[in-house]
């Protein structure tokens, strides 16, 4: 079982949040149309980004196990739509995950590993009960 801590902080600048976890250190902000500075990311951007990153490095786990597996390319590009309720919230109500893969592995095998990443990426696992995650193979 993992744990992690994140600390985030809102600074006095903007929307700037000054986030720490172990060592690092990064800043999310919200662009300035909504009252930021624009100096990072903004959380929603963020959430995306970790959906991606955690297939990418779950694909790079499963083929690190099985030296057979090359991983060519692994690309993705995320989506994620939101929708403004009437009275001010926002939710993401829908992601869409483009993934370009190329592997050594014949169409068969790849479809199997590929399915392998979707079922072990943890941030999709918890997200995907909560979000309907659409994963699209490009």
């Amino acid at each position: 079982m993992g744990k992690y801590i994140v600390n985030s902080k809102l600074r006095k600048v903007g929307a700037q949040v000054d986030t720490k976890t172990g060592i690092h250190q990064f800043i999310v902000d919200e662009p300035i149309a909504g009252h930021g500075t624009d100096a990072g990311p903004n959380p929603v951007q963020y959430l995306l980004s970790a959906v991606g990153s955690c297939l990418a490095i779950t694909a790079n786990d499963i083929a690190r196990k099985h030296p057979e597996i090359e991983i060519r390319k692994f690309q993705t590009k995320t989506t994620g739509e939101t929708t403004q309720y009437q009275d001010g919230r926002s939710a993401v109500t829908k992601i869409i995950v483009q993934v370009d893969a190329e592997t050594n592995l014949d169409e068969s095998a790849h479809r199997s590993f590929m399915r392998a990443v979707v079922k072990d990426c943890t941030v999709h696992e918890t997200l995907k009960h909560a979000v309907p995650i659409e994963i699209q193979f490009i």
